[in-house]
């Protein structure tokens, strides 16, 4: 499931911008769903190291990341390619690695680890395998 949608596109980069960018020759839908299907994929490769994927909903954070990288892919098949387009998207992918790196997260919409009763309720859980070595009692 895309993270982001035609209208978001729309909403981000101007209402004109696909008219502008996509040969008559194309059909806008059909493009825009693919670029948005493959933005989504790169944004799963990135965020599979830290998150268990499918995310549960789309979260909010991951719509601008999905529009640029999707803006990306439609303007390198259409040769329409700016400086603009490339910085926004090396934005995007910095931000996914951020993420996959735990030095950014989904905001709102990050997953909660279940805790069960004994959790502290602060949103912090440490879980350990048993002790392998322990220490000898008395001498050597």
């Amino acid at each position: 499931m895309p993270y982001a949608t035609k209208s978001d596109i729309e909403k981000i980069w101007g209402a004109e911008f696909l008219t502008d960018i996509l040969p008559e020759d194309v059909d806008a839908t059909e493009a825009v769903g693919d670029a948005l299907e493959l933005a989504s994929a790169e944004i799963d490769t990135h965020l599979s190291a830290r998150y268990q994927l499918p995310l549960v909903g789309s979260p909010a954070a991951l719509v601008m990341p999905a529009v640029n990288i999707a803006v990306y892919v439609l303007a390198n098949r259409h040769v329409a390619l700016t400086k603009t387009i490339e910085d926004r998207y090396k934005d995007a992918t910095e931000l996914l690695k951020r993420m996959a790196d735990g030095k950014a997260g989904l905001g709102p919409d990050e997953p909660r680890v279940d805790t069960g009763e004994d959790g502290t309720g602060q949103g912090a859980a440490f879980f350990a395998d048993p002790r392998l070595f322990g220490r000898r009692r008395g001498g050597m």
